[in-house]
């Protein structure tokens, strides 16, 4: 007996389908054709019934480490065998376990050998895809009375989902508008968000740096000297993220987030919340002259090192902070009524002085002058009147930049361009002196009275 054994090998056939980014990204299905096999037949070949499932798997499964696909976001259609167009009479199936029907025998078309070609959709909304390689293995049969048959009988079949940060290509400027006197004295100073869209395959770790070391300043008030404020000044963080840390702008990156980072967001898509923030105590030292203080970002995005693909990947944009402070003033009297009391020969010997400690309190975020002046031509008491120009007002000892002045209509300059301050105390001395007391003799007794007002400009 002579036996002749045969021994054929080949290699595993598979299909693997590039899912774009721009399809992820927009949520929108992505259309494929590949070539599911060979069609062939012995004798005579009419359409025969041809079925498609997934075999071994009931989804794709990762092969570049952990995770899975669901079968479902595959829908197949017969495209056409050889040179035959099938997909007006071919069924729209979605990929599962179970023989799905792509078309039914027909028993009065015919077919010649040729490749089958399956016209592929992946339904990308609803799902979070995350880089890498997913593999599923594919059956086609043909069935039916003389309908040939179909090799391979299966293949692989896989998806590979590419690993990409998208942010947008610019992020514009974030201010911080200083535009109220009460966020210098707010416990917490003031803050400003600024969103930005993100879509991503990968986890990742956010970073922002600064372009300078320091804000560059632009104003059109007036200012004394240049105000030199370092980037430092401004604290940095994401919101709504529980891992994020915190840190203070500089020219070197500044990780948001701890070394896990920020997983793939469902569905790809997330906003991401910056926040920056200036401290009561730096606001009130470095941000009180009135302009607008600015510097560049650079905002990077760093996929983990440990998540496919393998390598390095980032993404980068550019923006800019500005922290804009308006022209704000405020003057307030914490004492609204000064009475110099005349009860003793001495007094009217002497002369009467008064301290007032923190009398007024200025707060003006340009350079300023501060006026006096009285809103009536004397002190007046029922029809009796006293001149104005008894009176002095100026610095209590200690109290520094300050003139004294003499009472009048006309206003009269306490302070010469001083730098902008918030919540200056001013300790004032009201006097009637010795040499003045000779025109409060011979005056009925009584309260002489005369409103007086402190302005930043001489009306």
């Amino acid at each position: 007996m002579i036996s002749i054994g045969h021994c054929i090998s080949f290699a595993r056939a598979q299909v693997t389908i590039n899912l774009p980014q721009a399809n992820i990204q927009g949520r929108t299905d992505y259309i494929e054709s590949f070539t599911g096999g060979q069609y062939s037949f012995t004798l005579i070949a009419l359409l025969p019934t041809i079925s498609t499932r997934a075999i071994n798997s009931t989804s794709f499964v990762s092969t570049t480490g952990g995770g899975t696909v669901p079968l479902n976001v595959t829908h197949l259609k017969l495209e056409k065998i050889n040179n035959l167009s099938l997909l007006g009479s071919s069924n729209d199936v979605t990929l599962s376990t179970t023989d799905q029907v792509l078309v039914s025998s027909l028993a009065t078309v015919s077919v010649s050998a040729g490749p089958v070609i399956l016209n592929s959709r992946f339904v990308t909304a609803n799902q979070t895809w995350i880089a890498g390689i997913y593999k599923t293995t594919l059956s086609l049969t043909a069935s039916g009375i003389l309908g040939g048959s179909i090799t391979p009988a299966s293949q692989d079949f896989s998806i590979s989902v590419p690993g990409f940060i998208s942010p947008p290509a610019s992020i514009g400027t974030t201010s911080i508008l200083i535009n109220d006197l009460s966020y210098y004295r707010a416990a917490n100073g003031i803050s400003s968000n600024s969103v930005i869209p993100l879509s991503t395959t990968v986890p990742y770790i956010p970073s922002i740096k600064t372009g300078n070391t320091q804000f560059s300043f632009s104003s059109t008030s007036a200012y004394n000297a240049l105000p030199v404020i370092p980037v430092s000044t401004v604290n940095t963080t994401l919101t709504g993220i529980a891992n994020a840390t915190s840190g203070a702008l500089s020219t070197t990156d500044q990780s948001l987030t701890n070394t896990s980072g920020i997983a793939v967001p469902t569905n790809n898509n997330q906003s991401l919340t910056y926040s920056y923030r200036i401290g009561a105590s730096q606001l009130k030292t470095n941000f009180v002259q009135a302009g607008t203080y600015t510097v560049p970002l650079t905002y990077s995005w760093n996929k983990l090192s440990s998540a496919y693909p393998s390598g390095s990947l980032q993404a980068q944009a550019n923006g800019s902070l500005s922290v804009v402070v308006s022209d704000l003033g405020e003057i307030v009297a914490n004492q609204q009524t000064v009475n110099l009391a005349f009860a003793t020969a001495n007094d009217y010997k002497n002369g009467v002085n008064l301290n007032m400690p923190a009398h007024l309190k200025v707060s003006k975020t340009t350079p300023y002058n501060l006026y006096v002046r009285a809103t009536s031509t004397n002190f007046a008491s029922g029809g009796n009147s006293i001149p104005l120009n008894v009176l002095r007002i100026g610095p209590m000892a200690g109290q520094s930049g300050m003139n004294t002045i003499t009472l009048s209509t006309t206003a009269q300059q306490l302070i010469q361009n001083a730098d902008p301050v918030i919540d200056r105390n001013l300790n004032i001395l009201y006097s009637i002196p010795a040499s003045a007391t000779s025109m409060l003799l011979n005056k009925p007794a009584g309260a002489y009275s005369a409103n007086i007002i402190f302005s930043f400009v001489a009306p």
